[in-house]
């Protein structure tokens, strides 16, 4: 049998799966939030949301409008911002502090600083919103539709969630167009005018910025960090480091 909750959000609602799916039903709209996606509500919305044989775990945090510092009227009006899934535990501000609340915070904590931890989400939800608008300026380009403009951003986050886990691995632009659902051609197309840069690029930005922090630790070698980041030897790792920031690894840690 179904685990079935009916609720009705009190403010901009922020709701974060943990652990299994969770099936949400508001108005007309039903969505399916899988494990580390997040949702946002607007304020007054009745949902339901429902579990199906499956152990689900999950954390909500209704933020007042009158907290968040700005014209609220503007902010609802975002489309994109409302009731769709999100992946971004590893590539949104907002993600990771979810991520981060929900593993290493205490109930207790939340009880004992409540608006610590409302501040702390309110400005991750307005970074979030504003990158969202600069989405919906890249996506009007391609199509007028919200539903489609909707559908494409689940998508390339999706995409993008994937490069941020995997990005020491080889990865492939067939394997991105099959993560989204888009196809290669204008997955290509679509990722580079809505990020401003290509997926290989992205990739590399990881690659480069995980590189200098290894490269502060006297710990790992060259060598090491060359492999760990997925390159084939030392050489390659050093030429692509040189052309990134204008200086050979070997010197960056001196």
């Amino acid at each position: 049998m179904p685990t079935i909750y009916n609720g009705k959000t009190t403010g901009i609602a922020l709701k974060y799966v943990i652990e299994g799916k969770e099936h949400y039903k508001t108005n007309r709209n039903r969505l399916n939030v899988y494990k580390n996606q997040f949702i946002i509500l607007r304020e007054n919305i009745d949902y339901e949301v429902y579990s199906k044989n499956i152990n689900t775990k999950g954390f909500c945090l209704d933020i007042n409008p009158e907290l968040l510092d700005i014209e609220i009227s503007d902010f609802l009006k975002n489309d994109l911002l409302f009731n769709q899934p999100f992946s971004g535990v590893l590539s949104t501000s907002l993600g990771k502090s979810l991520y981060d609340f929900t593993n290493t915070i205490m109930e207790c904590d939340f009880a004992q600083k409540p608006m610590g931890v409302i501040t702390r989400f309110k400005d991750d939800l307005l970074c979030f919103q504003n990158d969202l608008m600069v989405l919906a300026n890249s996506l009007q380009n391609i199509t007028k539709r919200v539903d489609t403009q909707k559908l494409l951003v689940s998508k390339l986050f999706e995409a993008r969630e994937y490069i941020h886990l995997y990005y020491a691995h080889k990865i492939s632009l067939s394997t991105l167009a099959g993560v989204s659902g888009i196809s290669k051609y204008h997955f290509a197309r679509v990722f580079k005018m809505c990020f401003k840069m290509t997926p290989l690029q992205m990739q590399e930005q990881l690659r480069m910025e995980k590189a200098r922090e290894l490269l502060r630790s006297d710990k790992i070698s060259l060598t090491s960090i060359a492999y760990q980041l997925g390159y084939t030897d030392l050489a390659s790792f050093s030429k692509r480091f040189k052309k990134y920031y204008k200086i050979p690894p070997s010197q960056y840690i001196k």
